[in-house]
Parts: C-alpha cells; sequence; structure tokens
C-alpha cells in the first residue's frame, strides 16, 4: 500500500503544484533539503512577492522541461529575471503525441495511462534526459526548480529520477508523484475540462490527467527491468558517479 505524505504545495494563490522535494528520509537514515530542488507547473499568473519569495527560499536556477511551442505560448515569468538562470531543454522532443501513444497503448496493452508515456520518454528520450540531469548537476550552487506545464507528467519523471538517485525509498517516490492528485487539483481539474473541450473523451481525459500511485510505480518497475534500476539508468545514458553524487549532494 502506498504511503500518505504531508507535503505541502508552497502558498501562492492561483499557482498550483510547486513543492520542494524536502523532507524525505533516504534509505541511509538522511533528510532530504527543502532549498535544493523544486518542482512545479509554469509559474502562469505568479505575482511578484511570490517570485520574490521562491528568490528567499534560495531558488538560483530554473529548467523549464516544456517543447518551444508552449513556451512561445505561455514564457515563464522567472525567464528574464537577473537573480536566475533560465534554460529550456524539451524533455519530449521526438517524442510521438500523446493521441497517437494512446493508440498504440489501447492497441497493444489494451488500455492507455501515463506510465505509458514515461516508460516510452525513458527509452526514447535519453539524449534530453541526460541533458537535463547533466545542466543540473553542472549547475552553481543555489537551488533548482524544474517544471514542466502542469508539473506532473514530464516533471514527474525527472523528480523520480532524483529522489531515486539521492536513496529516497521507493514507496516515498511513488508517493511524491501521486500529491499532484491533492496539490494540483484546481490546475487538473482546468485541464481536464480543456482535453475533454478538445474532443477527448472524459475517460481519456481522465487518464492523461490522472497521476495514480501504480503508474510511477510501474515505471520505476520498468527502470529495474529494462535497466537495472533508476541509477543503473542514469549511469547507462550517460552520467558518470561524479555527476550523481553531484545530483544527490544538492537534495540531502
Amino acid at each position: 500500500m502506498t504511503i500518505a505524505l504531508t507535503t505541502e504545495a508552497l502558498p501562492y494563490p492561483g499557482v498550483h503544484n510547486i513543492r520542494s522535494l524536502g523532507g524525505y528520509r533516504t534509505e541511509s537514515g538522511q533528510m532530504t533539503r527543502d532549498d535544493g530542488y523544486w518542482r512545479g507547473c509554469a509559474l502562469t499568473g505568479i505575482e511578484a512577492p511570490h517570485r520574490d519569495d521562491l528568490i528567499g527560499r534560495g531558488l538560483r536556477h530554473v529548467v523549464d522541461l516544456r517543447m518551444l511551442g508552449e513556451v512561445d505560448t505561455d514564457p515563464n515569468p522567472l525567464a528574464g529575471d537577473p537573480r536566475v538562470s533560465y534554460v529550456n531543454i524539451p524533455l519530449y522532443a521526438g517524442l510521438a503525441p500523446i493521441d497517437q501513444m494512446a493508440q498504440e497503448a489501447d492497441r497493444d496493452e489494451g488500455g492507455f495511462d501515463m506510465g505509458y508515456r514515461y516508460r516510452r520518454a525513458l527509452d526514447e528520450c535519453q539524449d534530453n534526459i541526460a541533458s537535463v540531469l547533466g545542466h543540473i548537476a553542472e549547475a552553481e550552487e543555489g537551488g533548482v526548480y524544474f517544471h514542466c506545464t502542469a508539473g506532473k507528467d514530464r516533471t514527474g519523471i525527472i523528480a523520480a529520477l532524483l529522489l531515486s538517485n539521492a536513496g529516497v525509498p521507493r514507496d516515498v517516490v511513488v508517493a511524491e508523484y501521486a500529491l499532484t492528485e491533492r496539490l494540483g487539483k484546481p490546475l487538473m481539474d482546468r485541464l481536464r475540462s480543456a482535453i475533454q473541450e478538445r474532443g477527448a473523451s472524459a475517460d481519456r481525459a481522465r487518464r492523461v490527467i490522472a497521476s495514480e500511485p501504480h503508474t510511477m510505480a510501474k515505471t520505476l518497475v520498468h527502470l529495474d527491468e529494462k535497466y537495472g534500476g533508476p541509477v543503473a539508468y542514469l549511469e547507462r545514458i550517460g552520467l558518470d558517479e561524479a555527476a550523481r553524487q553531484r545530483l544527490a549532494a544538492r537534495l540531502v
């Protein structure tokens, strides 16, 4: 049974699903830091005092995982802020569109959930994932905020790899992923309605928006079975031990 976490989103009205990866005990007994990594949405609508609050918490680097078209339509409000470094590395570049992938999963696996897309991304977007994590590993001191549009899928993949690399137990990694169901509910509800307005069925929209624990659990099993686990996966895509240690040191 998946554990329940008490993590809360940062208190920014109208901006949902922004949370720290701090407060989790690793398998070696250490605790993850509150000021190492934050994950979340694109910060659309964030007000100046809340931008200042993020900076005050130690934020120094922003990694935007969205495609260029998403960035052009909805730029990150911190992209031009001189107090932080900003980089856009499209995590899903080269991955098939979600509608095509859903049809493939319906045909080949008897049904689609976002875990299918995560597994395909881990297999097919390794250069992009390595670029994201390599950039973070080489970044100067300070906290890192990584995000996509909603802070669930692309962001969830990177969060799971960072937590696993730092030695956070698997049940916590799974539960941390599932927090979006609670913390991001207002944003997820809006996105679910938008997906249905574009012609998707209610069931398809639900599957796309969901952040159920089994989705991440199956993704981690995929890493085990195909690569020997999350840490071995990082090594496979080119992150050597020194880089993996730098990623962990920013968190623990």
